[in-house]
């Protein structure tokens, strides 16, 4: 899940780069209207951003931490003496 959604950040941003070099601007497409509310108007990319990040939160609020080896005595005594 982490993978995915940093790829949905950078494809975001690529997308959006590629427009800000291509037309000088980001287009927005999008344009939702709820009554008489209106959503600000947004694009592909900026919805693959947003849910990247959504899903990148998710993923380090969840992710199941390893405890660090303990090293065994053995190996940590090898070196002394020589």
């Amino acid at each position: 899940m982490g993978r995915v959604s940093v790829a949905g950040i950078l494809g975001g941003a690529i997308g959006n780069l590629i427009d800000r070099l291509r037309y000088g601007e980001v287009i927005d497409f999008l344009d939702v209207y709820v009554e008489n509310y209106h959503w600000p108007a947004f694009n592909v990319a900026d919805s693959a951003i947003t849910v990247g990040v959504i899903f990148l939160i998710i993923h380090f609020a969840f992710e199941k931490k390893e405890d660090p080896p303990v090293a065994s005595e053995t190996s940590s005594t090898q070196g002394v003496g020589r």
